[in-house]
């Protein structure tokens, strides 16, 4: 059962991470920016078709390491994001309990 005391918690946990959420969805954003400019830049400078372009812009050391940078803020972005969902479910739960209270449902 969900009670008043981890609903308060729930809604904490919302208000104390908003600014924290923001800022790791900004820096989702930045990084792949930075990831597919640093692309194009290697791109820029190969040589070949196309294609091995490409696949060789794709395999740069300084590339594959902005990527992988990209993949870390998007996992610290769901992390947060993920928990705040779970939170809200918590809420929802908490009113829906309230509001069978209240019709006599409970």
């Amino acid at each position: 059962m969900i009670d008043d005391t981890r609903c308060e918690k729930a809604l904490r946990y919302l208000a104390n991470t908003d600014e924290e959420a923001a800022m790791l969805k900004a820096n989702v954003d930045r990084t792949e920016i930075k990831a597919k400019a640093m692309k194009a830049a290697c791109f820029l400078t190969l040589s070949g078709t196309i294609a091995e372009r490409e696949a060789q812009s794709l395999t740069n050391d300084s590339v594959r390491q902005a990527y992988e940078a990209h993949f870390k803020a998007i996992q610290d972005f769901q992390s947060v994001a993920n928990r705040r969902a779970l939170q809200v479910l918590v809420v929802d739960c908490w009113r829906t309990i309230q509001a069978n209270r209240r019709t006599g449902n409970v």
